[in-house]
Parts: structure tokens; C-alpha cells; sequence
């Protein structure tokens, strides 16, 4: 099973967003052990996982693709990936050295509330498109 670790700097504003990140997180569990965390700041990036920054300078997928990354940066289900969500002034250079790869959700920039809603429904995309499921057409 995917174990997905989602941190995010700042919390999340309470209504729609929040509400569907709630749905998409109960969709989750059929598929992977999602944890959320709203931090701070981030300090060092998880060493037991594999560890993305959402960046506006990040590798580009498309949904199918996505899935098949996420197949090989869990090393097939047996590796946890932690996402992380950073705050509106980013990160340091040297965190971001740290990671092991950087993805962007579009070459638009999202408020952070939709960055995080956007992960999740992507997370869940790629999590039908794995288990073959008709949710992505």
C-alpha cells in the first residue's frame, strides 16, 4: 500500500478547499496511508522517505504519468513519499537541495490552499489510474 506523508507550511483556511481535501483524503484510504501535517517551517526533509517539493520550478507530468512516478519513487509501495507544501517565500536554497525532486502542479501559480487541494486530487487520480480503476479518462 502507498504511504503518503503531506506537509504543508501554514494551515489550511477553514471551508471549501478544506472541505474537499477532506474527501479526497477519505477517497485516499482505499488506496495509500495518507498523514498530514501543517508546519512552521520546514526544517530538514524526512530521510526515511522519499521527499518532493511542490515548486513552481518542479517537473511537469501529466496524470498518467504522475502514477508511474509515484509507482517508481515508492520503489513499488515500499518506500513512504513525503510531499512537501511550502509557504508563499518558499525555501532556502539549501533545503531545497535536500529533496529528492521537485514537482510543479502547472506552470501557473496556486494560493497555497489550491496547491494542497490540487496534490490531493492528483494524488488520488494517480491512485485509480495504478489500481485501473474509470475515475481519470
Amino acid at each position: 500500500m502507498f504511504r503518503f506523508h503531506i506537509v504543508t507550511v501554514g494551515s489550511m483556511k477553514k471551508g471549501p478547499l478544506a472541505e474537499l481535501v477532506s474527501h479526497y483524503q477519505k477517497l485516499l484510504k482505499t488506496y495509500a496511508r495518507v498523514e498530514g501535517a501543517e508546519v512552521k517551517e520546514v526544517r530538514r526533509v524526512a530521510k526515511d522517505a522519499f521527499s518532493v517539493l511542490l515548486t513552481e520550478h518542479g517537473k511537469e507530468y501529466d496524470s498518467p504519468q504522475f502514477a508511474k512516478q509515484l509507482l517508481a519513487w515508492s520503489e513499488h509501495e515500499t518506500r513512504p513519499i513525503e510531499f512537501v507544501v511550502a509557504g508563499p517565500f518558499g525555501m532556502d536554497a539549501a533545503t531545497i537541495k535536500e529533496f529528492d525532486a521537485t514537482l510543479s502542479l502547472s506552470k501557473l501559480t496556486f494560493p497555497h490552499d489550491v496547491a494542497t487541494t490540487v496534490l490531493y486530487e492528483q494524488l488520488y487520480r494517480a491512485m485509480t489510474i495504478v489500481a485501473g480503476k474509470t475515475y481519470h479518462y
